[in-house]
């Protein structure tokens, strides 16, 4: 905490002290002319009584030439009897200063011009007349807002680049985390805070570096994890084989019997949801080789419904497939299968008796791409929604007692998910209004 503090305290001074500075140069360097000239007429009859006293009527002289040239003031001095001392523009105030010789004489506003006579006095106790012009009106007033104006521009502009330079040192590091985080989110699990952000000797440093130790952590648990249900899975391969030939045994000795129909059912169900982890665990390891063959998914998921049909007679439902016309992907036809036929099984499991399951394939145009989108729709008792998403991780079961009666594992949707995700496609899941789920993927059109 007191490392960041100390940084945003030193560019909080910076920042004042930048404001500071620029504002006294934006006047130091400004144009002359932009004040008002009862805000320095005494100091500059002063200045000019001095330097009378000191270097005559030559250096009066010379110091009017200067006001003239920097702030465009016309000005010419007079004995207190209104006799030309010196000056550039004497003839034009000969008689304001005869008058103001005779009697006080007090400032002469124009429309367009600030006259006035100012009464100075040298060291040697000898009085003078100082007659001086300076425009005036809308123009001059004009000129000094757009000055002020100015300088409040050039205030705003530079607490502005410092500001900027403040958020984008401040937020960069958070940029960078929220990057890391959305790559885990979508799976990337070796997605870490890039180094320059670790080495920072300040909190943010001290947060990248948790974050890379948590991120590095939880890959290595789910890489145990995946990896514990791979060799899981093998290793039940062996004992269930041993079961299988145990069971043949049996029957021949022993002949047929019920019992031995219900084990071999009981097998066959273990054996595939086996398989299936087996499928779960290599898709998740990147170890599956995924082909890019061209592929018509109209023709695919043609046959994968008509294979289906049977299954769906003996709910029974009614499978009705929409997939006329052309809808060519790239992909890996084995894994395609695979995913499109574990969504329309689980459509069929959960599908009410004597309703209607369809699968439609559409063109779809997504951020400007084409995709072929495939949707199938069922009439089963839906899924609540806190669990719409969460029915696309292995093993989740939103009732058990329905998953058991179905015989499903909560592997059928991990899988299509999986697949789809190496395919560069989307799925979600919507309930249906009157009831019933609905799945949706997308794969990106050939």
């Amino acid at each position: 905490m007191n490392r960041l503090f100390l940084k945003i305290f030193f560019w909080f001074w910076a920042t004042v002290l930048s404001i500071g500075i620029a504002v006294v140069l934006s006047f130091v360097l400004s144009p002359r002319g932009s004040y008002m000239p009862w805000q320095n007429m005494n100091a500059i009859g002063s200045s000019v009584a001095k330097e009378l006293d000191r270097n005559g009527a030559p250096g009066a002289a010379s110091l009017l030439d200067g006001l003239e040239r920097n702030q465009n003031l016309q000005a010419c001095l007079y004995d207190q009897n209104g006799n030309p001392i010196t000056g550039n523009h004497c003839s034009s105030f000969q008689d304001l200063a005869k008058k103001a010789a005779d009697q006080p004489f007090g400032p002469e506003p124009h429309t367009s011009v600030y006259r006035n006579i100012l009464r100075i006095r040298g060291r040697d106790g000898k009085r003078y007349l100082l007659a001086t012009e300076m425009p005036f009106g809308p123009a001059a007033v004009n000129k000094t807002v757009l000055s002020f104006v100015l300088h409040w521009i050039l205030v705003l502009t530079v607490s502005a680049c410092i500001c900027y330079l403040l958020t984008r040192w401040l937020t960069r590091p958070i940029l960078h985390l929220r990057a890391a985080s959305m790559q885990i989110a979508e799976g990337n699990l070796g997605a870490r805070v890039e180094s320059k952000v670790e080495k920072r000797g300040d909190e943010f440093g001290d947060l990248a570096r948790d974050f890379n130790a948590m991120a590095g952590r939880i890959e290595t648990l789910l890489s145990s994890q995946r990896q514990l249900i791979s060799d899981v899975s093998h290793e039940l391969r062996s004992p269930l084989t041993r079961i299988n030939l145990a069971l043949d045994l049996a029957r021949r000795r022993l002949g047929n019997a019920d019992e031995f129909d219900r084990i071999s059912t009981d097998l066959e169900k273990l054996n595939e949801m086996i398989g299936r982890l087996l499928t779960v665990a290599r898709l998740e390891s990147g170890a599956v080789p995924v082909a890019s063959d061209l592929l018509d998914l109209g023709s695919l998921v043609g046959d994968i419904a008509d294979d289906a049909q049977l299954e769906a007679a003996r709910r029974p439902c009614n499978l009705v497939c929409d997939c006329t016309g052309e809808f060519p992907v790239r992909g890996d036809e084995n894994l395609l299968r695979s995913a499109i036929e574990n969504i329309i099984r689980n459509a069929i499991y959960y599908t009410h008796p004597d309703t209607e399951i369809r699968v439609a394939l559409t063109h779809a145009n997504v951020a400007g791409l084409r995709s072929i989108q495939l949707t199938v729709s069922d009439r089963g008792p839906g899924v609540p929604a806190s669990d719409l998403e969460q029915i696309f991780k292995p093993f989740y079961r939103v009732a058990d007692a329905r998953d058991r009666q179905s015989g499903g594992a909560g592997l059928g949707l991990a899988i299509a998910s999986r697949v789809v995700a190496l395919h560069h496609g989307t799925i979600r899941a919507a309930n249906r209004e009157g009831g019933g789920l609905e799945i949706t993927f997308q794969l990106p059109a050939a």
